[in-house]
């Protein structure tokens, strides 16, 4: 076999074959793939609509000033409207 180098790998070969890089070996064989597309999301996202994110009534109080919220619930407990 021919002297092996440190960047190419070689591969035994089998009956009736000749001693080449591994690379040379799989580049006609190996099936290509597409990394990524758009095709059709367009398409799937409108079948049904694109819709606005449902905006709740009431937003979350977690994570606010306790000071605060404790001031929020003492005026709306006073608050009386008649």
């Amino acid at each position: 076999p021919p002297p092996q180098t440190k960047v190419q790998k070689l591969i035994k070969p089998q009956e009736n074959s000749q001693w080449r890089p591994l690379s040379a070996r799989t580049a006609g064989n190996m099936a290509k793939s597409t990394n990524h597309t758009a095709h059709n999301q367009s398409y799937k996202n409108h079948r049904n609509g694109v819709k606005k994110p449902k905006k709740h009534a009431k937003t979350s109080l977690k994570g606010m000033d306790p000071k605060f919220l404790r001031n929020q619930r003492y005026c709306k407990k006073h608050n009386k409207t008649e």
